[in-house]
Order: C-alpha cells, then structure tokens, then sequence
C-alpha cells in the first residue's frame, strides 16, 4: 500500500472537517505527524478487518434462539431376567423328591399340595420313573430321570385338551411327553364306575390295552413309539352298561 503524503492527508483532513473550525492549525497537525511506515498502515488496516469480523460473529451468537437440547440422561439399565433356580430335594423316595420338586409348579396353579398318587410306572425301566397324581379338577405328571425331572401340573400338550379335568362317572383323557431324553409320553384319565378294560386307539388300526386301577387308566411308550402318542385317536373303557368312547383331538 503507498503511504499518505502531506498534500493527500491535508485534502482528508479538510473533507472530513469542512463544516468544523479547527482550533488547531492544519499545519501542526501535518507537522506533528510522524511518518507511517506500510507495515503500519497494513496492521492497522487488518486489525480494523478482524474487529469487524468479531463484532458480526458476536450479534449472529446473540440473535441465535436458545437451544432447549436436553442434557443426555443414560437409560436405566434392564434388570437381567435369569431362569428360576430349578428346585432340589433332600428326600430318598420317589414320592417325598415329586413332592419338593412339585412345591413351585403347584403354587403357581393355586395349589398348595399334589393330588393322590394313582399310578407309579417306569416308562424306561431304570432310567425313567413316572408318578400320576390326579383327583377331580386335574392331574399331575411327575417325571423322575437319573439327571433331569419335570413336573407338569394340569398338562396335556399332545391335545386339544390343555387343562383336563376328571370327573367320576366320565371317561376323560390328558397326554403328554417328557420332553427330554429318554423319549417318553402317557396317556392317562378315568374312566366310569366298573370299567373291566381300557383301550387306546392309535392310526392305521393299532389298538394298545391300558393299565387299569380302579376308576384310573394309564399307558405308557419310551423311544420311538412314544412319538405316536401325540397321534392317537380315541380311548374306549369297556364297563358293565357297555363301551364307553371319547375321541381325541390334536392340533
């Protein structure tokens, strides 16, 4: 940038003071100007550029609208939902380990004790153990393994039928599998008063002759003919007024 001489400052001074009386004459104010270097001029020419930029970027701040972002607040962790302790027993009898096994699944159904017991069969002789418990509102299936039990209370998942009941005087019905190794299932219910003979029906003619005890029935299968069971399609209990039959439904 060229620097400002005396003659050039002069013409400023009076153009930008035509409508003022200088007390001071022009020619002191020339006189005592030092002279200005261009590094000067420059500098002072940035930092009027730089004020300039700061001021605008000040009112856009202040004319900005207030953000009303809410501070990130972490989300509670979800509580870890774990299985149930299974349940454990101290008994040695088969009926004393059902009964401490059975506690939780009975609470649950809003039973405080199981049934009386009217079977108790080895579906898988040494391997397997099945207890059936049942009066009038229901059954109970206790399975005893060498490493694994289960208890189903008011079950039968191989029909339509899912909660049973047993009324006296009527031929009822409720099956169901193990679910685990070994394979097995049941087929169980009561029958009427007097019934000499019970029989289960299965697919392409086959016709298996139940446990009878009383006014009770049970047929047991392990491995492969256990699978059948969730096909079979009716149950005939032979008493002194005739046979009795009740068709079974799946799916």
């Amino acid at each position: 940038m060229a620097e400002l001489d005396d003659e050039r400052l002069a013409e400023l001074v009076r153009a930008a003071h035509r409508d003022t009386h200088l007390t001071v004459p022009l020619a002191r104010i020339l006189g005592a100007r030092p002279r200005q270097r261009p590094i000067v001029v420059l500098a002072l020419a940035a930092a009027v550029v730089v004020g300039v930029v700061m001021l605008g970027a000040a009112f856009l701040l202040l004319a900005a609208p207030p953000s009303h972002e809410e501070p990130a607040v972490p989300a509670p962790s979800a509580p870890v939902q774990g299985k149930p302790p299974r349940p454990t027993s101290s008994a040695t009898t088969a009926q004393g380990r059902c009964a401490d096994y059975a506690a939780g699944e009975l609470a649950q159904a809003g039973l405080t004790e199981l049934p009386p017991l009217r079977f108790e069969v080895e579906p898988v002789p040494g391997r397997l153990r099945l207890l059936m418990y049942a009066d009038d509102s229901g059954s109970t299936a206790c399975w005893l393994g060498a490493e694994q039990h289960a208890v189903q209370v008011g079950l039968s998942d191989l029909t339509t039928t899912m909660r049973p009941s047993h009324p006296a005087g009527r031929l009822s019905n409720a099956s169901s599998a193990f679910g685990s190794e070994p394979a097995a299932a049941y087929t169980f219910g009561r029958a009427p008063a007097g019934v000499t003979r019970v029989e289960v029906h299965f697919p392409g003619g086959v016709v298996r002759e139940a446990q009878v005890d009383g006014e009770w029935y049970l047929l047991t299968g392990a491995g492969q003919e256990s699978y059948d069971f969730s096909e079979i399609t009716k149950v005939v209990a032979f008493t002194p007024d005739g046979p009795k039959e009740l068709p079974v439904r799946h799916g």
